[in-house]
């Protein structure tokens, strides 16, 4: 037999085992484990519509407002605040003259 073949069935065999090894571990665990809760929902959404005067909808526009928290706010407390957008850029150092 060729190399080719011998490296499948090999490989065949080991996922055969893994398959075999998850199936186990699935059967062992215990199911009854509790359900995780449910998050509050971070979003909003608001739906404006557009009528003719004979009632016919024109337009439908959807808007999703999502509230995302990445830091707690004692950690927000600590950091320095943003840079204004008047603030001036800094300085750039002028390029070196070419050497002759």
């Amino acid at each position: 037999m060729n190399t080719k073949l011998w490296v499948c069935v090999i490989m065949g065999v080991l996922v055969a085992h893994l398959c075999v090894l998850v199936i186990v571990d699935n059967i062992r665990r215990p199911h009854a484990q509790q359900a995780a809760k449910m998050a509050e929902p971070n979003f909003t959404v608001n739906t404006t519509t557009v009528s003719a005067p004979d009632g016919k909808v024109l337009k439908m526009e959807h808007e999703f407002t999502v509230e995302t928290q990445f830091v707690t706010p004692d950690v927000l407390a600590k950091l320095p605040p943003p840079p204004s957008p008047d603030a001036a850029l800094p300085e750039k150092d002028p390029a070196p003259a070419p050497a002759e």
